[in-house]
């Protein structure tokens, strides 16, 4: 297969893996890896996770980059999965900025690291795992947490005691948080620990509100 085809079907695509490239080339699958790593070594192709790749500059015909596009790989690196935690809190204002692509999955926990960052996927049990919508970023669709859920997803993962004190220790902004969403959602987890959570931020959330 020659990378032209490669180009021409992929350019516009954020990731293709190597079941793509066998369906399309008609080769066997042998000639396939030898093909898929030999362009990774020349610098055409850049490896998400093992046999997962995206196109490379100036190869790829739709420009997102930077963390649009990271964004956009971290569901298709180990799905099915979706971003959570401190990402969705820090990119909603909530939290300092997070130097990882933090997302959840049924799956066992794992982590990759490739040419666009860090990703770390935490298991959730599968009946903790709502509360997620799809956003465009670089016009790219990423499925991610709301961030209220986010918020509650992080808790759980985390454990420990989950205070005020707590709460000021990690640099929680509860401002731009909807609080009677949070409620509803931590309602619907059917966890004691993450219902006292929620009630417990909303007290911390009107004490920071008052200081102001």
């Amino acid at each position: 297969m020659k990378f032209d085809a490669i180009v021409q079907t992929f350019g516009n695509k954020p990731w293709f893996d190597f079941e793509m490239v066998h369906l399309i080339s008609g080769e066997a699958a042998p000639c396939v890896h030898t093909e898929l790593y030999r362009w990774r070594e020349s610098g055409k192709l850049t490896e998400l996770r093992r046999g997962m790749f995206t196109l490379a500059e100036p190869w790829r015909r739709r420009v997102v980059e930077g963390e649009a596009l990271a964004a956009a790989l971290a569901g298709p690196i180990y799905p099915p999965s979706y971003l959570s935690g401190l990402w969705v809190l820090a990119r909603n204002g909530m939290a300092p900025a997070c130097d990882e692509f933090t997302s959840v999955t049924a799956r066992p926990a794992r982590v990759f690291e490739n040419a666009f960052g860090r990703f770390s996927y935490q298991n959730l049990p599968r009946d903790l795992l709502f509360g997620s919508k799809t956003e465009l970023i670089g016009g790219c669709p990423v499925r991610m947490a709301e961030p209220e859920k986010a918020l509650l997803d992080y808790w759980f993962i985390e454990g420990g005691k989950l205070d005020e004190e707590r709460f000021e220790a990690v640099g929680l902004d509860p401002r731009p948080l909807d609080l009677e969403r949070l409620g509803e959602l931590a309602t619907r987890t059917s966890r004691p620990r993450l219902t006292r959570a929620a009630k417990a931020f909303m007290r911390y959330a009107e004490r920071k509100k008052a200081a102001l």
